[in-house]
């Protein structure tokens, strides 16, 4: 089955496109990969300690978001992956041969753990320069209906 993959970070930006994605997929018939990246901190010891609340947050996100699309009627699987959430993408999007689409919001909580902020999206979009064959989509904040 076709896949849309959005990342969500449970921002209002990653929650619209999350909206946009469900749209796409109750359109097209694809199912929706919802992917929550946690950035990686560089001190290794403090990242052992807040690693279980960390993915415990993440995967509250998900929850939510997994209700959101559901009653729209359309099929998600989500997963919590830790990294840089733009290499992540790329690579779960280059993996995985279902996947047709990325959609993605213009920014994101701004937080140190998880972020789809715009330097993020930047460099997801560069990476199509590096063999993603698939398009990005990019959701604002305020976006129009849609």
């Amino acid at each position: 089955m076709k896949k849309i993959l959005v990342g969500i970070d449970g921002s209002q930006e990653s929650i619209n496109a999350l909206k946009y994605a469900a749209r796409m997929a109750k359109l097209t018939g694809a199912e929706i990969l919802g992917v929550n990246v946690i950035n990686e901190p560089s001190y290794r010891e403090y990242y052992r300690d807040l690693s279980d609340k960390l993915k415990a947050e993440a995967e509250g996100i998900l929850k939510k978001a997994v209700a959101e699309v559901e009653k729209e009627g359309v099929a998600i699987k989500t997963q919590v992956d830790v990294g840089s959430p733009d290499a992540v993408l790329a690579e779960v999007a280059k993996a995985d041969k279902d996947v047709v689409m990325i959609v993605v919001g213009t920014s994101g909580r701004g937080r140190g753990s998880k972020v789809f902020a715009g330097s993020r999206t930047h460099a997801l979009i560069n990476h199509i320069a590096t063999g993603l064959q698939c398009p990005i989509v990019v959701v604002p904040g305020s976006p129009r209906t849609f």
